[in-house]
């Protein structure tokens, strides 16, 4: 299920991402980190999984259709999200903010699961913004 040649939004994600592999400081800050995170643009036909192993990010595309191929048990991730690819370009873009995200969750238009796990994916995206 799992290609470690990400490809579409999973490639997209990988050239943006992994770039924090050579930033000492982000292998510093999450060497005790071991998470997996899945991000669906549900638009679209690959989500990406991002793994964080010890101050190691790898992202891997995962084929979204049939949605099943998402489950938490046949993937194993710890945090998931899944919104529409406008959505994820306004907030790279910081167009909206954690709250706008926050009020189209309350609508249905971001599913979102292990909330709590999701805040590690925050601290990660604040490295690139350095």
């Amino acid at each position: 299920m799992v290609n470690p040649n990400a490809r579409g939004f999973a490639g997209l994600i990988k050239s943006i991402m992994e770039p924090l592999n050579e930033n000492p400081e982000f292998k510093e800050k999450f060497n005790k980190l071991n998470r997996k995170f899945l991000i669906n643009a549900s638009n679209l036909d690959h989500a990406a999984l991002i793994s964080v192993n010890q101050g190691v990010l790898k992202v891997e595309s995962v084929p979204n259709k049939p949605e099943s191929n998402l489950k938490k048990k046949l993937i194993g991730w710890d945090g998931f999200i899944s919104m529409d690819s406008q959505i994820f370009l306004a907030l790279a873009m910081n167009r909206i903010s954690i709250v706008g995200i926050g009020l189209k969750w309350i609508l249905g238009k971001v599913k979102m699961r292990g909330i709590l796990k999701l805040l590690a994916l925050l601290s990660i995206f604040d490295f690139l913004k350095k």
